[in-house]
């Protein structure tokens, strides 16, 4: 059964999306990943996105939801907008949705899925990665996340750069889609550019290429060093 809890992560869209795009992304939710009930979905999986779509389309439910979905992680309360055509929630986990109540600092985590949100400078990056090129070798083994909570899937590294990565695994992920990245080198969110089918010693496979949002590379004293895309 699909996590309800918070309605922006069941859509697999940002707080901050315009509604057109939440349209988009639950037309292909029921459709393309066949949870609608006449395509063979499970049905309840296809009532909680009927009842999340529904909330989010309309501006007033939309605005009632967003507050109290501020207010129960930050503990804070929700400081109404003048402007009615701006996102309530506009600082959130780009991974798990979870809204913030200020911008994150740099290496700070999120307090529900402990994913990287804030950068250091670039050059803490390039030397932190360096690092991780070269123990590549000994910690190509990583795990990938599509969802919170979800107990992480397993997949082999092929090459890493600053700004991205590329991994071997055994589904195919959505493009564009948000995921979370754990490793004994690094902890990201990355965003997915493109999956490919491959074949490979008589197994179908996937290489998947992701673009980092925010990523943290350990350091050999095992300290992390954070950036943000």
């Amino acid at each position: 059964m699909i996590n309800r809890r918070n309605y922006y992560r069941l859509l697999q869209v940002q707080p901050d999306a315009p509604f057109e795009v939440i349209r988009a992304s639950y037309r292909a939710l029921l459709k393309e990943l066949r949870m609608h009930p006449d395509l063979g979905g499970d049905h309840w999986n296809a009532k909680f996105l009927n009842e999340a779509y529904s909330t989010l389309s309309d501006r007033d439910s939309r605005s009632a939801y967003d507050k109290k979905l501020y207010e129960k992680y930050t503990k804070k309360p929700f400081q109404e907008s003048t402007d009615k055509r701006m996102p309530l929630i506009t600082f959130f986990c780009p991974f798990c949705k979870r809204p913030l109540a200020r911008q994150a600092n740099p290496n700070e985590r999120c307090a529900t899925c402990r994913s990287p949100l804030k950068s250091f400078g670039e050059e803490e990056l390039k030397q932190s990665c360096r690092r991780t090129i070269a123990r590549r070798k000994k910690s190509g083994k990583i795990n990938y996340f599509t969802t919170w909570p979800q107990k992480g899937l397993e997949a082999k590294m092929i090459d890493i750069s600053p700004e991205g990565m590329r991994f071997r695994c055994a589904e195919k992920l959505k493009s564009k889609s948000v995921i979370k990245i754990s490793g004994p080198s690094l902890k990201a969110i990355a965003e997915v550019r493109h999956s490919h089918k491959i074949f490979l010693k008589g197994r179908t496979i996937y290489t998947v290429g992701v673009h980092f949002c925010s990523v943290t590379f350990s350091s050999q004293s095992g300290a992390f060093y954070t950036t943000t895309a």
